[in-house]
């Protein structure tokens, strides 16, 4: 008789699950906050939050539909800009998520406009409302993506100045750091253990946005592998524990690790001539105290901005899960005069 009871239990039990189960929504609603950005503490924790929910209903197997709900956003920083493109295709084309995403229209036209002119309107099914792009604070844009070996086909899309610059030493810095940035995405920012053939190569990937922006020269690039810090950890372990051994009391911060990113040798590869783009960079930012350069890795992040005299080095509460950064340089120092057009 106990035997039956408990087994009448277990299967109601059951039941219940199976009906919460079927009762749990299988659609999902994801609003973003009015700035997309990841410069400020509190606005890049919203955008963390966000993003991670979408991360969470796209791995969930009751989850059929995500809609990404645009319509409070009004301001849009680079940064926060291609680590939510770069979030958001990655669920779009990587074999390891079926869910359907779709979206709403942002309401601000400029906002609608840069989604546009960035093709993620049309990969989340919305048509283009807008006829003509005509924001100054859009058209200028070059975004692109792609994986390890692509940026030499990308070259020419880049503003002239990046290429032709009378500043050797300036332009072999930019463009580097920028071939460093690219290969990291496949060399070693990603994980080889990470997904199958398919899911392994969407993860292998780059996002890029450049622009000449007032009198400065912009490039932010963008991959979603380990981190500069994890980077560091599987591939100079040694050397690694070297420096930590003699810097009593450092702890392995992700802002400490990527500041150690400007000293450590050599890349995975053991090529020379890897492993140097973020040196090559932080030389002409630091020593020669020009322009400014923004890095974002993991938790931590680390600046130098030589226009307003500021610097910060320090960790969130939160991990962007990759590695962003950003370089602005003045035009005047590429050796062209203002005018200079992309």
């Amino acid at each position: 008789m106990l035997k039956q009871i408990r087994s009448k239990s277990v299967l109601l039990g059951h039941e219940r699950r199976d009906q919460q189960k079927r009762k749990r929504p299988t659609t999902r609603k994801i609003k973003f906050s009015g700035v997309i950005t990841l410069a400020s503490a509190s606005d890049r924790q919203l955008l963390i939050n966000s993003v991670e929910q979408m991360k969470a209903h796209a791995s969930d197997p009751f989850v059929k539909k995500i809609i990404l709900d645009f319509s409070a956003i009004k301001s849009l920083n680079s940064c926060g800009t291609l680590f939510l493109a770069a979030q958001i295709e990655r669920i779009l084309n990587s074999a390891e998520f079926s869910v359907v995403v779709e979206a709403t229209y942002p309401n601000n036209t400029t906002v609608e406009q840069m989604f546009q002119h960035m093709g993620l309107l049309e990969k989340l099914g919305l048509s283009s409302r807008v006829k003509k792009l005509d924001s100054s604070d859009v058209t200028p844009w070059l975004y692109v993506s792609g994986y390890e070996g692509d940026l030499e086909s990308v070259a020419e899309k880049l503003p002239r100045i990046l290429v032709e610059s009378t500043n050797l030493t300036l332009r072999m810095a930019l463009l580097s750091g920028m071939a460093e940035a690219v290969a990291n995405s496949s060399e070693h920012a990603y994980d080889e253990d990470a997904g199958g053939a398919e899911t392994g190569r969407e993860r292998q990937k780059w996002w890029l946005f450049a622009r000449q922006v007032d009198e400065y020269i912009l490039v932010v690039i963008c991959d979603l592998g380990l981190g500069i810090p994890g980077t560091l950890e599987a591939n100079w372990k040694e050397e690694l524990a070297a420096i930590l051994k003699t810097r009593t009391g450092m702890k392995r911060k992700d802002h400490k690790m990527i500041e150690l990113a400007f000293t450590v040798g050599k890349s995975s590869t053991n090529e020379k001539h890897r492993g140097k783009g973020l040196k090559d960079i932080l030389k002409v930012v630091k020593e020669q105290h020009v322009g400014a350069i923004s890095i974002y890795s993991n938790k931590g992040s680390y600046s130098i901005d030589n226009i307003a005299g500021t610097r910060y080095s320090g960790d969130d509460k939160s991990s962007i899960g990759g590695t962003i950064i950003q370089w602005k340089v003045p035009i005047e120092e590429f050796g062209f005069m203002s005018e200079a057009k992309l």
